[in-house]
């Protein structure tokens, strides 16, 4: 078993060390971990976004990744029994592509999800945001809504600075439930031709299964989304339990397995940001 989505306390909404992770991976028996920590690049966010390095905040253009592979070079010494693989998960949004390109070129990242947790520069994946989504966002309407998040999903797909792209259907966390019927028709409309995209592109989808430990039945993206990737032509998942805390490594990812299974298809490995396995 193998988990591609995880955040140690260099991001810093998670808690845990590198090792923490490691010792909680063994426990479990997984054979390979994939650490993720959070990279949100968006200038216009600066005072909001941070990595912590040794407890202190640090700024995301600064050079915390030397500390982070560090770090994870020296859980792996400690944990031959298991493979530490160093990932990165970037925060997209259009008009960062060279911010993002030129990050990920200059470290030896072997995996690099990219996910959309911002729209105008508001996190939509973050409670703590919710009211300003009211205020700023959400008047708009619900199509609105549906029109940006999919043109942000497809952008970064297009943009091939990612091998997955992660929670493809994240609205459902906080913002889905402030909306009305009218979204999920406008969400129904333009998922066919955006996973086409995605598929066109050469970009995988992540299964994340954190959902499910937060009281839902299903992964994110769901099994409808999964089956429809499928038949558009996705044929490269990889499957992450978005863990911020080691009690939550691995937890529902027999689950994302089997719903992939369900399409004939396991979980996608990675090195030096080449595919090692797939369908």
């Amino acid at each position: 078993m193998v988990d591609y989505h995880i955040h140690p306390d260099f991001s810093q909404d998670a808690e845990g060390s590198i090792e923490e992770y490691c010792a909680r991976a063994v426990e479990l028996g997984l054979e390979e971990i994939c650490f993720t920590t959070h990279c949100e690049p968006d200038p216009a966010r600066k005072d909001r976004e941070k990595v912590h390095v040794k407890g202190r905040a640090q700024p995301v253009d600064s050079d915390w990744p030397t500390a982070y592979f560090a770090a994870l070079r020296v859980a792996a010494a400690k944990f031959p029994e298991l493979v530490v693989l160093a990932g990165v998960e970037v925060g997209y949004e259009p008009g960062l592509e060279g911010i993002i390109s030129n990050f990920l070129d200059r470290y030896p990242f072997d995996f690099a999800l990219g996910s959309v947790h911002c729209l105008d520069h508001i996190a939509i994946t973050d409670g703590d945001e919710l009211e300003r989504f009211k205020s700023e966002l959400l008047p708009f309407g619900p199509e609105l809504f549906a029109g940006r998040y999919f043109h942000n999903l497809r952008a970064a797909a297009g943009t091939q600075l990612f091998d997955c792209l992660g929670h493809l259907d994240i609205y459902r966390k906080y913002i889905q439930p402030l909306l009305d019927s009218r979204f999920t028709r406008a969400v129904d409309s333009l998922l066919p031709s955006a996973l086409k995209f995605v598929a066109e592109s050469g970009t995988g989808i992540e299964v994340n299964s954190s959902a499910l430990r937060r009281g839902n039945p299903e992964p994110y993206p769901d099994v409808h989304i999964l089956r429809m990737a499928w038949d558009s032509g996705v044929r490269v998942f990889t499957v992450g339990s978005d863990a911020h805390r080691p009690a939550d490594l691995g937890k529902g990812l027999e689950t994302a397995v089997q719903a992939l299974k369900v399409l004939g298809a396991d979980p996608a490995r990675f090195r030096r940001r080449k595919l090692l396995s797939t369908v």
